[in-house]
């Protein structure tokens, strides 16, 4: 069973109307913060105010419970991709809605999935908010029904928010549940030769990282196999894929994990000629199929999952 904990250690980072106390946020904007907040079109309305806290995350549930006395109210979690874009996850008044986005460029933020407003819950009501992330999944759970959804893939960092408000409000109960071990999902032909790979470098490998490392041929439910495959590259953390033989089905797999931003690692055995061109612009790590070949491909494997687990 998951461990449970409680984010009491919150440190106000920016901004002046937020106090806390054991992980208890209370706002109470100024009489010109609050005029602000109700004629401006901005994110956070009146005094931007910035939390951190010393608990990181990047996979499990992150919840906390909002309770308002104005609908002109935005409440947000911080999260972060791996190439350390921000998203934000929560309620916005200038969006009118529930949303997960991301800022793209420094500037331009994309939302990315938004639904439902705070104007069809009562003011001074608890409302519920569930953030789940499962490798590159992050859904948005209000009073535990899913509104928002989106693939990308979370960094771990520091637990931060970002609110402001017209009016009065508190955000309090805030815990968060680590997630399962996280997932290397390997995308393979399957034949003697590539089980040798699999079996003596990349499961190993894979798992001394912390990951739990699965192949399709490895699945036993009753569902179709195409079905359990795109689920498992969305809930995994990376993807390692050997490319040597022409196979469909891998670059299938392989051209779905790039088009949702999944960390992926391309092996090639160096006896093949050209890559094919659509995966000749991606880093490859190639190697020779012999016992000293598997030992530099291991080392280059540890690199690279290091630089993604950084």
């Amino acid at each position: 069973m998951s461990k449970i904990e409680m984010v009491k250690n919150l440190a106000v980072i920016s901004g002046n109307s937020a106090k806390v106390k054991d992980g208890h946020i209370q706002y109470i904007p100024s009489p010109v913060e609050a005029k602000r907040a109700e004629i401006e079109n901005t994110t956070f309305g009146g005094d931007r105010v910035k939390l951190r806290s010393d608990i990181h995350f990047n996979s499990g549930e992150l919840s906390f419970i909002l309770k308002c006395k104005s609908h002109e109210t935005s409440v947000m979690a911080i999260l972060f991709t791996i190439e350390g874009k921000e998203i934000n996850c929560g309620y916005s008044r200038k969006y009118k809605a529930f949303f997960i986005d991301l800022l793209e460029d420094g500037r331009d933020w994309k939302i990315l999935s938004s639904a439902g407003k705070l104007e069809d819950y009562d003011l001074d009501t608890e409302v519920h908010f569930k953030i789940c992330v499962k490798g590159s999944q992050i859904q948005l759970f209000i009073n535990n029904i899913l509104l928002c959804s989106a693939d990308i893939h979370v960094k771990d960092s520091p637990i931060e928010f970002k609110m402001g408000s017209a009016g009065e409000f508190e955000v309090y109960n805030i815990t968060m549940k680590q997630g399962s071990k996280p997932s290397a999902f390997v995308v393979m032909q399957f034949s003697k030769e590539y089980n040798e790979l699999y079996d003596d470098v990349i499961r190993p490998v894979t798992e001394e990282f912390g990951f739990e490392c699965i192949r399709a041929d490895e699945y036993y439910s009753g569902t179709p196999i195409l079905n359990d495959i795109i689920r498992s590259i969305k809930e995994s953390s990376v993807v390692v894929a050997e490319i040597t033989p022409d196979n469909p089905n891998v670059f299938y797999e392989i051209g779905y994990s790039h088009a949702i931003g999944k960390p992926t690692i391309l092996l090639c055995d160096k006896v093949r000629g050209n890559l094919p061109f659509d995966v000749s612009g991606f880093r490859t790590l190639f190697y020779e199929n012999t016992i000293a070949g598997k030992k530099i491909v291991e080392n280059s494997l540890k690199k690279y999952l290091q630089n993604i687990c950084s």
